[in-house]
């Protein structure tokens, strides 16, 4: 595969490093599974195009990643022959699965997941999911407790669930394992 497509490896752990790099590749690779971003997955000015990877992709965190611009789901249980037809038609302007990835978006339901949250919500399960109680949470995002828990409500609603113990689940790969 290195044949078909060169490139060279970066570790990004923000969106916001990439704009410092003036990163200028025409595939941008993220893993699923280390990367934490709340917006859009590469800056609006540059030309690159978001691919992400995963072993293992839910339908939630597929549709949430499409949902912030991925052109193109990798999952590592596929072949190398899968992953090269689809950053071949990523990269003639299409947006592309490989099957098991496609698998995930097929199953994913329009009435609840992660791709429904607001960007502030995610914020708030994010800081949830590494173990901040919501005081912790109020005072680093700058609000009240009760707003916290109203977007704690909102989260658990959105994503089907009914408990904390519940969330690391439901966030799936749509967290980051960073700070």
């Amino acid at each position: 595969m290195e044949q078909s497509f060169p490139f060279r490896l970066l570790h990004v752990h923000h969106s916001e490093e990439i704009e410092k790099e003036h990163f200028q590749a025409q595939l941008f690779l993220l893993s699923a599974r280390s990367t934490q971003f709340d917006e859009e997955l590469v800056p609006k000015r540059s030309a690159s195009i978001p691919v992400v990877f995963d072993d293992g992709f839910s339908s939630q965190n597929a549709r949430w990643w499409k949902a912030r611009g991925a052109k193109g789901l990798l999952d590592l249980r596929d072949s190398t022959e899968c992953w090269a037809h689809c950053l071949s038609a990523v990269l003639a302007g299409g947006e592309a699965a490989t099957p098991a990835a496609n698998s995930a978006l097929e199953e994913s339901n329009e009435k609840h997941g992660l791709h429904l949250l607001s960007k502030r919500e995610m914020q708030v399960a994010q800081h949830l999911v590494r173990g901040l109680s919501a005081e912790q949470v109020a005072k680093k995002l700058g609000t009240t407790v009760g707003t916290i828990k109203n977007q704690r409500k909102a989260v658990y609603g959105k994503l089907k669930i009914q408990r904390a113990t519940q969330l690391p689940w439901a966030m799936g790969n749509g967290v980051g394992v960073g700070r």
